[in-house]
């Protein structure tokens, strides 16, 4: 190998023959055919300078415009971005200093129909707590630490186990409760001063806790409706958001040479209902006793007004509080529900929170024999002369259908008095299928009824093409269809009102804040479905019914209460089990019907018939509604004189502390019930009372007694 022979100040390098070192390491090959000469040593500066070979030029050029083209590249990616997209980029810039921030509505409020507040929006707060410092720490003692789970379940009702989970979780900072009142907030900043941490928020308020809970509805997490009124007038309660556009810097600090923007929010309306807060608690209070006495499943009950179609009140059970809808109201209940699996917890949650009676269907059983006995009587398929027999039971193509007595001959007001299914069997076999199925479509079962609900459901009813003899006979005393109670009552009333078909509504007006009406619910005729003679006939049937018949149940001394009971077994499966649904529907006063109400009682296990199930119900809540609409009472003098006995005369409260004033009206045999409920339990000034001082009433009957 070539190699450095020696080191001077000039630098001298071996060759051999003619070549160089260089000239060998570049071209090693001509060198190898040359070599046979001396060697010699030469200085550097005496060699020939090195040429440029071909290749290397070669990688030169390619290189250099290698970097001319990136350089080109480079120059028209600028241009590109600064002139012909200089205009996006602006926007960009632009978009990315502006802060665009939304400003809720305040949702409308929801009112009954003396304006008293049945859902509102307000601020709650939100309890956060450092847990290092009031629970988790190990300098904290365990008589402390139960301490503070016992203030805090006091001051948050929440379970005691889920709130010592939250503390013993690895989170220092953990959410403890939310939807809080200022004073229970306030409460914990005394007890556990800078070891808690309170946030605020609007949330949606319900004062009068569970109450009308189904109807009323509520909201998820964003204020929107979720069910009930709350849904179905979501876009009328929630308003118009509104908008603040702010210009910032990178820190977010809004810049003084630049443009801000706001855009104010609309509030949503509010919306006054047909609901009576009075009667609805009548309602509540019955159906929960209902619920005891019967041992049932579940109780539904809608009360209206049958000439405007007004619902004036409607409740069922289970309840819940609206403030707190993921469990039951009921203690009992939520014992039941925490032990269920999450899945039937999420299938209780969905029934509890429907309407059942605009979104179940059930077979009305003998209520729908006043539909028969009225469509027969407009066919004219039946009249005061008409008679029908009854042995106990009918044969229909084969089919024996039995009834409860032996009712022998009767007219059709009798046989609607006695019940009785042959005779009403006949009625329809009487009128044939297409003329009972006209009247049928008439009162308005074949349609939804167009309540302001959500989740009405449709009716199963028969086409009359093809129908049996044995299907048409069952229809007659209400089997084999299957309706909404809704339906129902709103067809019971049309009896009660010359004949009309009402619409039913919850809502009769919306309002902005100030009261002013923006919009009217009219009343709404939907058609005459019965002449007024036909409507004034199946009247006086219900009123016999009551007095004199099978629903002596609901009658009320001195009021004239009309109605019809009604006991279907379930159906489950394609067969009929042992479990009923029994109803009672009913009027009053039938000589100017001012009230109807349906109840429905499910699967009771210790009555066994509309009359001995629902009926007490009835007499309960007309008794207290029709006094409380002021209807005078007409007494024989045999009634007169047992009523005298049993009543008491309210005394004044108003203006005197409540405590003062529940002494006074237990003195004088009277319950009491404090509105709203929220206030019940703490001391406050009674503002109103119902009934009024001076009011007879009976003994154990509630007044109301009305906080600020």
């Amino acid at each position: 190998m070539w190699k450095r022979k020696e080191e001077t100040s000039k630098k001298k390098y071996e060759k051999f023959g003619s070549f160089s070192f260089e000239e060998y390491s570049h071209d090693k090959n001509r060198f190898s055919e040359k070599a046979g000469g001396d060697i010699e040593i030469i200085p550097k500066e005496e060699l020939k300078p090195l040429s440029v070979t071909v290749e290397n030029r070669t990688r030169l050029i390619a290189g250099f415009g290698f970097l001319v083209l990136l350089m080109l590249l480079l120059v028209f990616r600028m241009g590109y971005w600064q002139i012909i997209r200089a205009d996006d980029l602006k926007l960009m810039a632009t978009s990315m200093q502006k802060v665009d921030t939304e400003i809720d509505a305040v949702r409308g409020n929801i009112y009954d129909s003396r304006m008293s507040t049945l859902a509102e929006t307000v601020t709650k707060y939100e309890l956060y707590g450092y847990t290092q410092y009031m629970y988790k720490s190990r300098s904290i003692s365990d008589d402390d630490r139960k301490k503070v789970l016992s203030d805090l379940v006091k001051l948050t009702d929440e379970d005691r186990d889920v709130l010592r989970k939250r503390l013993k979780g690895e989170d220092n900072l953990v959410l403890l409760a939310d939807g809080l009142s200022k004073e229970a907030v306030d409460k914990a900043k005394e007890l556990w001063g800078s070891n808690v941490l309170v946030r605020t928020k609007t949330a949606r308020y319900y004062p009068n806790g569970a109450f009308a809970a189904q109807l009323l509805g509520g909201v998820n997490s964003e204020n929107t409706g979720r069910t009930g009124l709350e849904y179905e007038y979501n876009s009328v309660l929630a308003g118009i958001k509104g908008r603040t556009v702010r210009t910032t810097d990178s820190q977010g600090n809004t810049l003084a040479n630049g443009n801000s923007k706001y855009y104010q929010a609309q509030d949503g309306y509010s919306i006054v209902t047909s609901i009576d807060s009075v009667l609805q608690h009548y309602l509540e209070d019955a159906i929960q006793s209902g619920m005891k006495r019967t041992g049932a499943a579940a109780i539904t009950c809608i009360m209206m007004d049958p000439k405007t179609g007004n619902i004036l009140a409607m409740a069922q059970t289970p309840e819940y509080d609206p403030n707190n809808s993921n469990k039951p109201y009921s203690k009992s209940e939520y014992e039941k529900f925490k032990k269920m699996s999450t899945e039937k917890q999420s299938d209780y949650l969905s029934r509890m929170w429907t309407c059942e009676a605009v979104s179940s269907i059930y077979e009305p059983g003998s209520t729908f024999k006043l539909i028969a006995a009225a469509s027969a009587l407009e066919t004219g398929c039946a009249d005061d002369s008409s008679r029908y027999s009854c042995n106990g039971v009918i044969m229909v193509n084969g089919v024996d259908l039995h009834c409860l007595g032996h009712h022998w001959t009767q007219d059709l007001k009798t046989a609607v008095g006695n019940s009785c299914n042959p005779a009403l069997a006949r009625v329809a076999l009487d009128m044939g299928a297409d003329r009972f199925y006209n009247q049928i479509e008439l009162f308005g079962f074949n349609d939804k009824t167009g309540v302001d609900l959500p989740g009405e459901t449709s009716s199963i009813v028969k086409d009359p093409d093809g129908l049996s003899a044995v299907d048409l006979a069952t229809t007659g005393y209400g089997q084999g269809i299957a309706i909404t109670p809704i339906q129902m009552l709103c067809a019971v009333n049309a009896l009660g009102n010359g004949g009309v078909l009402m619409k039913p509504k919850v809502v009769t007006k919306i309002i902005d804040k100030d009261g002013k009406t923006i919009e009217e619910k009219e009343d709404t005729a939907v058609r005459q479905v019965i002449s007024e003679e036909t409507a004034e006939k199946m009247c006086e049937i219900m009123e016999y019914y009551v007095t004199e018949a099978g629903g002596t149940m609901a009658y009320v001394p001195g009021y004239r209460v009309g109605g019809k009971t009604g006991t279907a077994n379930i159906a489950s499966g394609g067969m009929y089990t042992s479990s009923k649904d029994c109803s009672f529907v009913a009027m009053a006063p039938m000589d100017d019907p001012q009230v109807s109400m349906l109840v429905i009682v499910h699967k009771p296990t210790r009555t066994g018939y509309g009359n001995d199930s629902a009926g007490p119900i009835v007499k309960d809540v007309m008794e207290k509604t029709l006094q409380y609409m002021g209807v005078e009472r007409e007494y024989s003098d045999k009634e007169a004189a047992k009523a005298e006995k049993n009543k008491v005369k309210v005394p004044n409260i108003t203006g005197k502390n409540s405590r003062k004033a529940i002494e006074i009206l237990n003195g004088k045999k009277l319950k009491y019930k404090v509105m709203p409920e929220s206030n019940t339990g703490k001391s406050f000034n009674v503002v109103d009372q119902y009934p009024k001082a001076g009011t007879k009433v009976t003994k154990k009957s509630v007044v109301y007694l009305y906080s600020e």
